[in-house]
């Protein structure tokens, strides 16, 4: 049972990463079309302050 729910759980982490390589892609090429213009990203740091 133990060895089952280790391999679902696999084939879930392996759908969600799948799922999710083409919406990481897009966000890259929206950030690099915004440095392409200009604009200036605030850091992940920063944005962090932000929100607390």
């Amino acid at each position: 049972m133990t060895s089952a729910l280790l391999l679902v759980r696999d084939c879930i982490i392996c759908g969600v990463t799948l799922w999710l390589a083409p919406v990481e892609c897009v966000f890259d090429m929206i950030e690099s079309e915004l440095v392409r213009r200009g604009v200036e990203l605030e850091d992940v740091d920063e944005v962090a302050r932000h929100a607390a």
